[in-house]
């Protein structure tokens, strides 16, 4: 049987979950306390519970976006050996574009609220976002590690503004092809690294 601490764990992991959902699909200042309360299944006041405000929630849910994204590029690189990034660049021009917002990457659905964000929460993106680019640059052969680190960071911009700008069309025919389009920079632009 699961101990106080456990439960309250599991109580925090399952709001903290609910909460990165509500800002990735409303955005920070499209849903509120009761919002992500009600989102968790949680009152308002069980909310204060764990976050001191909507502010700390937010760069929390913001963070452990990147978090999991960064496990995401590992698993990759483990499963996937030599194609991990063709899968990952496959996987995030597709599913990441074409997803419901609310399990859309934090690194696209989020960002442009985290630089709206207050100092604090971008010292933790921040980071988070290192983290994310330095995970990226080890798989990415025996280039430099500025050449590699290069290439993380122009990877990451890319998808990330990809992906928001593909999201922002009206038609799924430009949606298509600028995923296409993107998908091909993204290999032409790593592939001197990579080899």
């Amino acid at each position: 049987m699961p101990n106080r601490a456990d439960q309250r764990e599991l109580a925090r992991e399952k709001l903290l979950d609910a909460a990165g959902r509500g800002f990735r699909r409303e955005g920070f200042g499209g849903i509120g306390v009761d919002g992500l309360a009600k989102e968790a299944g949680v009152t308002s006041g069980a909310f204060y519970g764990y976050f001191k405000s909507k502010r700390e929630a937010f760069a929390t849910a913001a963070v452990a976006g990147l978090e999991a994204l960064r496990d995401a590029v590992g698993r990759l690189q483990s499963e996937q050996g030599e194609r991990w990034l063709d899968v990952f660049i496959d996987f995030y021009f597709e599913e990441r574009l074409t997803c419901d917002l609310d399990e859309s990457c934090a690194l696209q659905s989020m960002t442009p609220d985290v630089m709206r964000a207050d100092e604090a929460t971008k010292v933790q993106y921040e980071s988070a976002l290192k983290e994310v680019a330095e995970s990226i640059a080890d798989g990415l052969g025996d280039g430099s590690i500025e050449s590699r680190m290069e290439a993380a960071w122009a990877l990451l911009a890319l998808l990330s503004g990809g992906v928001t700008m593909a999201r922002s069309t009206a038609t799924d025919a430009l949606r298509k092809d600028l995923s296409a389009q993107l998908k091909h920079a993204a290999r032409t632009m790593t592939e001197t690294i990579r080899d």
